[in-house]
């Protein structure tokens, strides 16, 4: 029985249930950021269940760094607070701390999260896991700080720290310690290099990352001064925003470091080959730049970048922080569900967004902010319209639900594809007598380019109207066909916001909208009726009676749509690649120590 002496029962029993909530659930760390001699910490408790609609828990936790010696720094105690999940719920979860720092002294601190109670009895200690975010983004931190009282004025000093895990990444350590200088320049080296010899040396675990880490240390002294930046999208592509971003660096500072990544095997190589710096994805020379990259940016994820070999959980574990590298995003498309965008998944440094909306729903709900960057993508700069081809273009999304998991070994999907709503649409649609004689009648052609993932579904596909022509995304040319296109067609597809951007008129055709919203995406924050920049569709007649008065209309823009996109853009111009390479020059250049 738990005896409080005069602390409040209503209290006590308050703190217990905390300490029930702690207990059983998994603590993991999202993210740390320096603020003046402190750190910032994001975290939440994974299996914490109480929804939006019960009241905010009255207990409170407290995070603090402990070392063998005892405690070394301690937050206030602080409140749970929502957090949303990929499928846009919200749940009591969320963990926001500030963490003294400069006070901390030098050494390795363990993170933990504990139940603030004055009751012995409740008192209970778990590690903060850090997730994968958390480590690939983990590097040296060089803070300056200032002074910290009304009446006392303390000379300007500095704190360097680093995030870090052992073992099998149970729990998450700061490495910390305080001056300026050259002697805790010199300090801070010698304890990374004590790190590196004791992890070479370490019996035969990991034999791969310490052989890499002993290969870094070796042709340190040849990247000394060098700012490697590697670009890349999937291994086997070259038509996103990663290589525009590339042929941009490459046409206009082509004396810069920056090497673009991809398969040797694939049919877009020759392509990107002819601006040179082109590396073949994982070979030596690959490996060697990846030890070294100052800023590794991709249009997909950066895992991309990873050469095939490398674990991935021991590259994160044991060697992303002593690289360093500036993680860039810069996606393939606007989020339109931004829940799924979660900061302790993906680790960025940099990324991109187009318009207010997508910034103001990825800043409320990813756990990014200032990592935030509102300039565009650099794809959107060869976005200029071509004389009219009396061609539209067809581009719908995938589904998940009806693509086999081949990565859990399941050969077959959640739903069957056959006969499913989307299948009956694309089949009637491509097939359609009334499609064909309206192409006829206004001497239109149609380009049907399904999404990669739902490709196969169309091999050998018989029966279509004599007008459409199914492309392969593996051999077109991507931003031809938009720019080219007189009218675009889409279901959910985020590549409307480029037609947009080109100003050619769009119809929407959301024939399994029920299906799609409960088994692909999560809620959005634009709503096509509302922010659409064309008319919404809803069956097959539909959007054939759309495209017919397209046509009818000779694909004119109608005004009403022109006016959401001049208000929808924060830029439309070409100067996003520019902007894009500003932002990550700020980002490295703020970026003030790198791991030596």
């Amino acid at each position: 029985m738990l005896r409080s002496g005069t602390v409040d029962q209503g209290s006590l029993l308050a703190e217990y249930l905390g300490r029930l909530s702690l207990a059983s659930a998994k603590p993991l760390l999202e993210a740390v950021d320096p603020d003046d001699g402190d750190i910032d910490i994001l975290a939440f408790l994974s299996s914490a269940q109480l929804l939006p609609g019960t009241p905010e828990p009255p207990w409170r936790y407290r995070v603090a760094l402990v070392r063998p010696e005892g405690e070394v720094g301690r937050s206030l105690p602080i409140a749970l607070t929502l957090r949303v999940d990929a499928r846009g719920v919200f749940r009591w979860s969320e963990l926001r701390a500030r963490l003294p720092l400069h006070d901390a002294g030098d050494g390795h601190a363990r993170m933990v999260i504990e139940i603030d109670t004055d009751a012995p009895a409740l008192r209970t200690r778990r590690n903060l896991r850090p997730r994968q975010g958390a480590l690939i983004s983990a590097r040296t931190v060089h803070m300056r700080v200032s002074g910290r009282s009304d009446d006392t004025t303390r000379s300007v000093t500095a704190v360097r720290y680093l995030l870090h895990t052992t073992g099998d990444g149970s729990a998450a350590y700061i490495t910390s310690q305080s001056g300026a200088g050259r002697g805790a320049r010199l300090r801070w080296a010698k304890t990374l290099l004590k790190k590196d010899a004791g992890f070479i040396v370490r019996g035969t675990e990991h034999r791969q990352m310490r052989l890499l880490r002993l290969a870094r240390l070796m042709t340190r002294p040849f990247f000394a001064r060098r700012q490697v930046w590697l670009i890349g999208e999937r291994t086997d592509t070259a038509q996103d925003n990663g290589v525009h971003l590339f042929r941009h660096l490459r046409e206009t500072d082509p004396r810069r470091p920056v090497y673009y990544v991809i398969d040797r095997s694939s049919p877009q190589f020759d392509r990107v080959a002819q601006y040179g710096h082109v590396v073949a994805h994982s070979s030596w020379r690959h490996q060697l730049l990846m030890l070294h990259a100052t800023v590794l940016a991709n249009a997909y994820s950066v895992r991309y970048l990873i050469p095939t070999g490398w674990s991935l959980a021991n590259y994160t574990r044991h060697l992303v922080w002593r690289v360093g590298a500036l993680r860039v995003y810069l996606k393939h498309g606007i989020h339109l569900s931004p829940y799924s965008v979660k900061r302790g998944t993906t680790g960025y440094d940099v990324c991109l967004t187009v318009m207010p909306g997508e910034t103001e729903a990825l800043r409320a709900t990813s756990g990014y902010d200032s990592q935030l960057v509102e300039v565009g993508m650099p794809r959107y700069d060869a976005l200029t319209p071509t004389t009219p081809s009396r061609t539209l273009l067809f581009m719908p999304t995938w589904r998940k639900y009806l693509v086999a998991k081949v990565l859990d070994g399941s050969d077959s999907a959640e739903s069957p594809y056959e006969g499913s709503a989307y299948e009956r649409f694309m089949t009637g649609f491509l097939t359609s007598s009334r499609l064909q004689g309206m192409l006829e009648k206004y001497d239109y052609r149609l380009t049907f380019l399904p999404h990669y993932n739902m490709a196969p579904k169309f091999d050998g596909m018989t029966g279509l109207a004599s007008r459409v022509t199914i492309e392969n995304a593996n051999t077109v040319e991507f931003q031809e066909l938009l720019r080219g296109c007189d009218g675009f067609i889409t279901d959910f597809s985020s590549v409307h916001f480029d037609i947009a951007y080109l100003g050619t008129p769009i119809v929407y055709t959301q024939f399994d909208r029920e299906d799609f919203e409960a088994k692909h995406s999560s809620p959005s924050w634009f709503d096509y009726e509302r922010d659409g920049f064309g008319p919404v569709t809803h069956d097959l007649e539909g959007a054939l009676d759309a495209v017919e008065e397209m046509l009818r209309d000779d694909c004119a823009q109608d005004p009403r749509y022109a006016a959401r996109i001049e208000h929808a853009f924060t830029h439309r111009d070409r100067n996003n690649c520019a902007r894009t390479v500003a932002a990550i020059d700020a980002a490295v250049l703020d970026d003030d120590i790198r791991a030596v």
